[in-house]
């Protein structure tokens, strides 16, 4: 029984499709379907059910699957045991979009580090430490900043770990775990007559020029919220063509245009807003909620135990997202 045909086996599994589980092997799929058939014949057993365009797991598949996922799991620890003991593992590397509110960041960071010093084959001694560039084999190496569209390709490529950024995400490859849920503000001139309001609805903004950032630098989170003003019925979109937020303030001061934006605490794009010229009034709750989340490549994680330990320990972190 080969390594090679236990991880086939795996991904089969999770895709139902010998295509799409070659795809993410960067296999053709003869091979793949060959270790299937190999490791049929080694247990004896069929594990798939095979229709047309689709496998699905047997009674001794479903049986297989937990513990052979185990043995992966268990050799990928001893081989990562191993490297750590000879001073070949590498730190892990984190991204962050830059409009992630800065408490969400440095509350993952934390998690981040202390699964590092907790993991199990840790090395005796190690204090791994964030945003420090020669951190000690096996911590956290640093903190990269960046837009959505510029980690996730890196994510992809295996040159970040782990990277939290606006959802949703569309890449196959990556898997992720939503971490917490925002409201919008708008943001408006604090002279202007929604600024009283305690809440508003799309409906109270119908009318009124709405100045948005440009899509690029989160384009599927931006798309999406462009798609729902224009549910909403709001024509007047205005897409900046540069990602220029002191911009974007003074043109707000200077007219009645809004823009959307997150609470003064939230970042960057809603400190430009805490000034007492403006006003800040939040969306009401289920009119447009953007999501941040914890994004990883299902290849790297299956090579190191240490970002699936570190998933486990943010999801118990934020159980109410």
């Amino acid at each position: 029984m080969e390594i090679g045909q236990l991880r086939a086996f795996v991904t089969v599994a999770e895709e139902g499709n010998v295509g799409r589980a070659a795809t993410r092997l960067h296999l053709t799929p003869s091979p793949v379907s060959r270790s299937i058939r190999a490791l049929e014949h080694e247990l004896g057993v069929e594990l798939f059910a095979r229709g047309h365009h689709s496998l699905t797991l047997t009674e001794a598949g479903r049986a297989a699957l937990p513990r052979i996922e185990a043995a992966l799991r268990s050799l990928e620890e001893a081989r990562f045991a191993a490297r750590q003991a000879a001073g070949h593992v590498a730190p892990l590397r984190l991204g962050s979009t830059h409009f992630a509110p800065p408490h969400v960041v440095d509350r993952v960071v934390d998690r981040v580090v202390a699964t590092i010093t907790a993991f199990p084959t840790g090395a005796p001694g190690q204090t791994p430490t964030s945003d420090v560039p020669d951190a000690p084999s096996g911590g956290l190496a640093e903190l990269v900043h960046g837009p959505s569209s510029e980690l996730l390709p890196t994510l992809a490529r295996g040159e970040l770990d782990l990277a939290l950024v606006h959802l949703p995400v569309d890449d196959p490859s990556l898997d992720v775990l939503p971490l917490v849920t925002y409201r919008f503000r708008v943001a408006m001139r604090a002279d202007d007559e929604l600024a009283a309001r305690t809440c508003l609805y799309l409906a109270d903004l119908r009318d009124r020029e709405i100045l948005l950032t440009p899509t690029r630098l989160q384009p599927i989170a931006m798309r999406r919220l462009q798609d729902r003003l224009e549910q909403a019925g709001h024509a007047h979109v205005v897409t900046m063509r540069e990602q220029d937020l002191l911009l974007l303030a003074t043109t707000i001061r200077r007219s009645r245009q809004l823009t959307l934006t997150g609470s003064a605490n939230s970042g960057p794009a809603g400190r430009v807003f805490a000034d007492p010229a403006f006003a800040l009034v939040p969306l009401a709750p289920g009119e447009i909620d953007f999501q941040l989340g914890l994004v990883w490549s299902r290849a790297t994680a299956a090579r190191d135990p240490r970002i699936t330990a570190a998933v486990d320990h943010l999801r118990a972190a934020f159980p109410s997202r």
